[in-house]
């Protein structure tokens, strides 16, 4: 069985282009806080934000399932204002929400979520809304607990993220549903990455977990300075540009 493709999108064009290349799940992730708004970390967005970006990988997705993060401002409040944010989020074009942790509380929000036919993906190790800095979580017995408790609620997968390799293995082992990684190793069911990341086009962070496929950022440089250059020197727009 072929494993399981994920990669963030926040925008129309970057949709199209994942679809276009046969990705199993697009991400809006909240790290859309980091490289799109240029926070310090993923817990100032809001759920505006979100959901403007839900709609337009939708439009540029709109055959491509869409996992949508609910923002750190919304799993803060009841349950029941969870679930609007997340009938919010599905309306906007997502297929599935995202909920990070196995708290009481996160463990209410999913019952509800599910018990109204909203499709919902966990979020364990390090899960950045609770933590001030990027952590490994090596906690096997309680993150393997997690796992578990998260299927018996119904999840449809959950991610693994920063979770040392053989406990990874253990947690694929031991349920039956979907472990996405990221930075867990190679025995996950499949693997995630922020597209910005491994594009180049945000370059802040260099995790090793991370794979760069590309060098966008500077190769957006090198253009914008030829551009630049061009119109200072006159030779853009040429005849051929001109009507």
């Amino acid at each position: 069985m072929s494993k399981i493709t994920v990669l963030t999108a926040y925008d129309f064009n970057t949709a199209r282009a994942l679809a276009e290349a046969g990705i199993d799940y697009i991400l809006v992730g909240d790290s859309l806080a980091m490289v799109a708004f240029g926070y310090a970390d993923t817990k100032k967005i809001n759920l505006g934000q979100m959901l403007a970006c839900t709609r337009a990988v939708h439009r540029g997705a709109p055959n491509t399932k869409i996992i949508t993060d609910l923002p750190l401002s919304e799993v803060i409040k009841n349950k029941e204002e969870v679930l609007k944010a997340a009938q919010q989020t599905i309306k906007a074009g997502a297929n599935i929400v995202k909920i990070e942790g196995a708290t009481k509380e996160t463990l209410e929000q999913i019952k509800l979520l599910r018990e109204n036919n909203i499709e919902v993906m966990g979020h364990i190790g390090y899960t950045p809304q609770s933590f001030d800095k990027p952590t490994v979580v090596r906690e096997a017995e309680k993150l393997i607990n997690e796992a578990k408790t998260l299927e018996e609620y119904g999840v449809m997968g959950i991610v693994l993220e920063m979770i040392p390799s053989e406990i990874s293995k253990k947690i694929t082992e031991t349920i039956k549903i979907p472990t996405i990684g990221i930075g867990a190793g190679a025995d996950c069911t499949g693997q995630v990455l922020v597209s910005d990341d491994m594009l180049g086009r945000y370059n802040l962070i260099n995790p090793k977990f991370l794979k760069r496929y590309a060098n966008q950022y500077e190769d957006s440089v090198r253009a914008f300075k030829e551009y630049i250059e061009d119109v200072r020197l006159g030779s853009f727009p040429s005849d051929n540009n001109s009507y």
